[in-house]
């Protein structure tokens, strides 16, 4: 989990956790279509929606047995509901560091499974931009945000992997 640093209090930090948890609770929820009654219902009674509604506000902390309920509703594992990030800090993280400079050079430090998503998509926004660059292409923090999610990993985790192959400058 990426937290900001900051002098917030350990309190602090969990409340703002569990208020994580509970937009990546809502987001699930939303991504399958699915209203809060339709959640207790799939439930069988065993949630109600002020409860459901409470954990999504972060208002309610779960227990590992509701968490369980909820990651076998949505079809997902239990840690990847807790797997989160704070989308201000990463944000705040990413505009400290500036623009992203893409090595081009370097992509064969990747295997193939992983290039190709990559370049696929690099290509696009050479041939959006007419952009002719063989070796550096600047990128934007939507476009990493875009491909983590092509790579299925968190934003941070994906920029710290390419830096360690030497592909982001």
């Amino acid at each position: 989990m990426f937290m900001r640093q900051s002098r917030d209090t350990p309190d602090d930090h969990s409340k703002r956790y569990v208020e994580l948890v509970g937009e990546k609770l809502r987001r699930l929820r939303q991504d399958r279509g699915l209203s809060l009654q339709e959640v207790c219902d799939r439930s069988g009674g065993s949630f109600v929606v002020s409860t459901l509604s409470a954990y999504e506000r972060g208002k309610r902390s779960l227990s590992l047995e509701r968490l369980q309920e909820l990651a076998d509703i949505y079809g997902i594992s239990p840690t990847s509901i807790l797997d989160v990030e704070d989308e201000s800090a990463m944000r705040g993280s990413l505009n400290r560091s500036g623009p992203l400079r893409i090595n081009l050079e370097h992509l064969d430090k990747l295997t193939e499974a992983e290039r190709r998503p990559l370049e696929n998509y690099l290509d696009f926004l050479r041939n959006l931009r007419n952009d002719p660059s063989r070796k550096v292409l600047t990128i934007r923090k939507d476009d990493l945000n875009f491909l983590s999610t092509l790579y299925g990993v968190r934003p941070q985790a994906l920029k710290d992997r390419l830096e360690a192959e030497g592909i982001l400058e």
